[in-house]
């Protein structure tokens, strides 16, 4: 299980890694293309929606060949891509280059996050914001290594090739190292099952089940999906994310500048605060769900980022804006992650009262059914003293449906990211920019207000043929 979470965190790590290469090389790419601003501004834009039909076929791909396959694939194909860029001769050989990145990127993000939520499902607790602390730490590290060829004068078309073979490198070594979404975890031996046949779940403190011998709803050939609403809900409480870290990398240090007066050595630490903030609270955000639980953190975030943002948006003096930066890095940070940790729960309940559940078991019988972890408990369904555990149910079906859902919520991420360039657009004059960061205040404050959307599952499977009766 640890090779599996190691293995996990690094491909997070390589996908923020080859990202912010290719975002901070844009200099470069004007430069030597001869590009404009209105012309980057539509390439950036045209990576997000690439990005997102990346995403929505990632779900697709992954049913037929795993997501292991797709993160594989997907970064061998970004490689390919990022290759690709740096070479360009001409602007139609980088579109198609930018774009099939575009492509790739979305298919790894949202399959490395079904990876994510089945590592986590087989670890018992809150793995996904470390997960994502790691993609933000790759990122770092591609931002540096970009600055860094700038200055022993490696141009693109030498850096970016040795860029790419990095990130092919990394994916063989994934290859072989990461587990399979919706197989068994290494390791892992449920009560009541067999080695290699069932893996162990999170749960809540009442949550109880047995070992389904494999005649469930797994067995009856319909696969359910998770509500549209149900995602449409969680993307929503998710959205200010990534609007907001569009948005703060475009305006912070203009802000800073031109708003507040701030030297050309001090406009950037805005940004660098956000960063920072960002990352330690994703290093600090799963012991935060252990302690306080998902709901409260995604509350405490969101209104922690609103506040942050009115911070700025009244700053009087720099030192305040970048203060408020911080605590919106602080706030946001954890949401994101908590929300694909949500859609695994949603994907769980999906399952159980979906396509072949039907309805309240008979102890002692042979019927698997369904059932909510609280009736499972009160109705004696299940021996509580006896010391089982729950299992997810077999052949993978959770992991069918989550991968199904993980592929369309990750499309939230880009629009928001869309979002973010058009409200960059809306409000990118000096004089205009404080209201900008009100609505971002707003969206943030969305988050705090729809987190019960964030909330464990409610449900469990159970098998009550290994059960025992009530007395």
């Amino acid at each position: 299980m640890t090779r599996a979470r190691i293995a996990t965190t690094a491909a997070y790590a390589v996908q923020g890694f080859g990202f912010a290469v290719v975002l901070t090389s844009i200099p470069g790419y004007k430069e030597r293309l001869g590009m404009g601003d209105d012309v980057v501004t539509l390439v950036v834009l045209g990576v997000c929606v690439f990005a997102g039909l990346g995403s929505a076929l990632s779900g697709v791909v992954a049913a037929l060949r795993g997501a292991r396959a797709v993160v594989v694939g997907g970064l061998l194909l970004a490689a390919l891509a990022v290759a690709g860029v740096g070479l360009a001769p001409s602007w139609p050989v980088f579109f198609v280059a930018i774009g099939l990145y575009g492509l790739a990127l979305g298919a790894v993000d949202a399959a490395m996050n079904m990876l994510g939520i089945d590592v986590e499902r087989g670890h018992g607790h809150s793995l996904l914001a470390s997960f994502f602390a790691a993609n933000a730490a790759g990122g770092v590290l591609g931002a540096l290594a970009v600055s860094g060829s700038v200055l022993v004068g490696l141009g693109q078309p030498a850096s970016l090739p040795l860029v790419a073979l990095l990130v092919a490198a990394g994916a063989v070594w994934l290859a072989l190292r990461l587990p399979d979404g919706g197989t068994t975890v290494p390791g892992a031996v449920a009560p009541g099952g067999t080695p290699g046949t069932e893996r162990p779940t999170e749960a809540g403190p009442v949550a109880v089940g047995v070992a389904d011998d494999g005649r469930g709803v797994a067995a009856l050939g319909t696969v359910p999906w998770v509500a549209a609403g149900t995602i449409a809900l969680l993307g929503a409480g998710m959205l200010a994310f990534p609007v907001a870290d569009s948005a703060v990398s475009s305006w912070s240090a203009t802000f800073l500048r031109d708003v507040l007066a701030a030297s050309a050595a001090a406009a950037p630490l805005g940004y660098a605060a956000y960063q920072a903030a960002l990352i330690v609270s994703r290093l600090v955000g799963d012991g935060l769900v252990e302690r306080l639980g998902r709901v409260r953190v995604v509350r405490l975030g969101g209104t922690l980022g609103a506040l942050g943002f009115v911070a700025v948006a009244a700053a009087p003096a720099w030192p305040v804006a970048v203060l408020g930066l911080a605590a919106t890095g602080l706030g946001l940070g954890v949401v994101a992650p908590l929300a694909f940790s949500a859609i695994g729960d949603r994907a769980r309940e999906a399952v159980a009262t979906g396509p072949g559940s039907t309805g309240p078991a008979t102890p002692g019988g042979r019927v698997e059914d369904v059932v909510g972890v609280d009736r499972v408990v009160e109705d004696g369904l299940v021996d509580v003293d006896a010391g089982v555990a729950p299992v997810e149910p077999p052949a993978g079906i959770v992991a069918t449906v989550t991968d199904r859902a993980v592929a369309r919520l990750n499309v939230f991420t880009y629009a928001g990211a869309v979002l973010g360039g058009v409200l960059t657009g809306v409000f990118a004059t000096a004089h205009h920019l404080r209201v900008g960061f009100v609505v971002l205040a707003v969206l943030a404050a969305v988050s705090a207000v729809l987190a019960g959307a964030f909330r464990p599952a409610r449900v469990a499977l159970v098998s009550v043929s290994e059960t025992t009766p009530p007395a």
